[in-house]
């Protein structure tokens, strides 16, 4: 049983160190195949830790944070690092999500509500269209926000700070993330009972994934920003002091 041994046991073929570093859907792709395992589980402790419901956020700032140091290309401590983010977080992301949720809500009402008069006039089309663009950035700052949350020290004031930034500079591969978060879950309420395990298997990992990866150069470009324009800040107050 050697040659089993030293089939299993064998070096990989190894990366060349002039390789190109993967970008965008190529990096994201190879993610995917590198962690499937490490997803799989994360799908389940996601989903465990998501069944009170009230705890989804916390959740979910932890699947981000173990899908930033994916990104990242670092070691993941899987059951480690995501109990000291679930715990780390727990307050700051049950705050905001339900903030959020709170938000969109009554964002969705609205549109619920002018929606159904604008079928009758056309004045209402307008506000309608309006509590779509509100939806649509609210949940793009949000987003920014978890994934800022789970890759700075950061709270409060400056936290919002950097998602709103973010959102701003970048909002359309947030966007990109959304929508494929949002497609697999489509798919599963489209071809269920077909599809009935999909929740167990993947969905809630890979939609963590996917949301860190939209966000994960938008996050970093507003917080270096932020960081760069309270240095040049200190200075000039220094300057001013000296003078």
């Amino acid at each position: 049983m050697n040659w089993l041994t030293n089939w299993m046991m064998r070096e990989g073929p190894g990366i060349p160190k002039n390789a190109p570093k993967k970008k965008g859907l190529a990096l994201f792709a190879f993610i995917l195949v590198r962690e499937a395992w490490d997803l799989f589980r994360l799908n389940i402790l996601m989903l465990v830790c998501s069944i009170p419901v009230v705890t989804a956020p916390a959740a979910l700032a932890a699947g981000m944070n173990i899908a930033n140091v994916m990104i990242e290309d670092e070691n993941v401590w899987l059951w480690r690092d995501f109990r000291r983010a679930f715990v780390r977080h727990f307050l700051q992301a049950t705050a905001w999500g339900l903030g959020i949720a709170l938000i969109l809500g009554l964002a969705g009402y609205a549109v619920y509500i002018y929606g159904q008069l604008a079928r009758h006039a056309l004045a209402y089309v307008l506000p309608t269209a309006i509590g779509v663009c509100v939806i649509a950035f609210v949940a793009i700052v949000a987003v920014c926000l978890f994934s800022a949350m789970t890759r700075f020290e950061l709270a409060g004031g400056r936290l919002l700070q950097v998602a709103l930034l973010a959102a701003i500079a970048r909002p359309l591969p947030v966007l990109a993330g959304l929508a494929f978060m949002a497609a697999l879950w489509l798919v599963h309420i489209a071809f269920y009972p077909v599809t009935v395990f999909t929740p167990v298997v993947f969905n809630f990992s890979l939609g963590a994934l996917a949301l860190a990866f939209s966000a994960h150069k938008a996050t970093g470009f507003a917080f270096s920003r932020i960081n760069h324009g309270d240095e040049d800040a200190k200075t000039m107050a220094t300057a001013q002091k000296r003078a």
